[in-house]
C-alpha cells in the first residue's frame, strides 16, 4: 500500500475517538478536488483517508497508527446496532473516501480494493471493535435518510468482505439507490456527453464537463431520494 501524509486537513478535532466503525464513501470528484475540499477550512469538512484511483492512500486525518481523531464526515448519523442506536459516527468512526465521480454508475478499480484490503488489516491491528464485518458501514447506511447514498450500487461489498473478513458472514449492505435515480442519472451524463469505457475502466470527460457537474449530480441524487422518503 503506498501511503502519503504530507497533506493533513485543518478540519477535524483534536481529540482522540473510539473506533467502533469503519464509514465508507465515494468523493463525487477527483483526487484534487476532494484535496482542495478538504483542505480548505471553511468547508468544514474532511476524511481520515482518501483511497485515489491506483490504490495510493491519503492519510489526511490521524488513524492508522493506533491513535484516531475526530474528522468531519458522517454528518447527522445514526444506526441500529445489535438492538442499540448508535449516533454521531464522527465520534466513533473512520471515515474513508474512495475517488469515484459517482459510485452508483462508475465502478471501483482492482488497485482501489486491494488498497481497502491493506488499510483494514492495519486499522484492525489497533482497534478491537473492527474485527466483526458489521463494523463496516456505508454512509447511506448511517445517513441514508438524508439521501446519502455512497459508497452506492457499484460498490462491491460482498468483495470487500471476502478480501476484508475472509470466512465470516457477509452482513447485508443494500444501496438506498433506485432504478428511477439511476435512469435520471445516466440521462444527465448521456445528455453531457461523458461515457464511460468498462474495458479501460475509463471515464471520458468532454470539454467544460468539471468537477462541479458531479457534485451536483451527487446532490440531485440526494434530493431525489430525500423526496422520496
Amino acid at each position: 500500500m503506498k501511503l502519503v501524509t504530507s497533506q493533513r486537513s485543518p478540519n477535524f478535532n483534536d481529540r482522540p475517538i473510539s473506533v467502533d466503525f469503519v464509514v465508507l464513501h465515494y468523493t463525487a470528484g477527483s483526487l484534487a478536488r476532494t484535496l482542495e475540499l478538504f483542505m480548505d477550512p471553511a468547508r468544514e469538512v474532511s476524511a481520515h483517508l482518501v483511497v485515489d484511483l491506483d490504490g495510493t492512500v491519503h492519510e489526511l486525518v490521524p488513524c492508522l497508527e493506533g491513535r484516531a481523531l475526530r474528522a468531519w464526515h458522517a454528518g447527522v448519523s445514526r444506526l441500529e446496532a445489535d438492538g442499540v442506536l448508535v449516533e454521531g459516527f464522527n465520534d466513533r468512526a473512520v471515515g474513508i473516501e474512495i475517488v469515484n465521480l459517482n459510485g452508483n454508475i462508475f465502478p471501483y478499480t482492482e488497485q482501489q480494493y486491494a488498497a481497502l484490503s491493506a488499510v483494514m488489516e492495519k486499522l484492525k491491528a489497533h482497534y478491537p471493535a473492527l474485527g466483526r464485518p458489521e463494523s463496516v458501514v456505508g454512509h447511506e447506511q448511517v445517513a441514508g435518510f438524508r439521501g446519502k447514498c455512497d459508497p452506492g450500487l457499484c460498490f462491491d461489498w460482498a468483495r470487500f468482505f471476502s478480501m476484508c473478513y475472509p470466512g465470516q458472514p457477509v452482513p447485508r449492505r443494500e444501496s438506498i439507490v433506485t432504478p428511477e435515480v439511476v435512469a435520471r442519472l445516466k440521462s444527465m451524463l448521456d445528455t453531457a456527453g461523458v461515457k464511460f469505457d468498462p474495458r479501460q475502466g475509463s471515464v471520458f470527460l468532454p470539454e467544460g464537463v468539471t468537477d462541479s457537474f458531479f457534485n451536483e449530480l451527487s446532490s440531485l441524487s440526494e434530493e431525489l431520494l430525500r423526496k422520496k422518503g
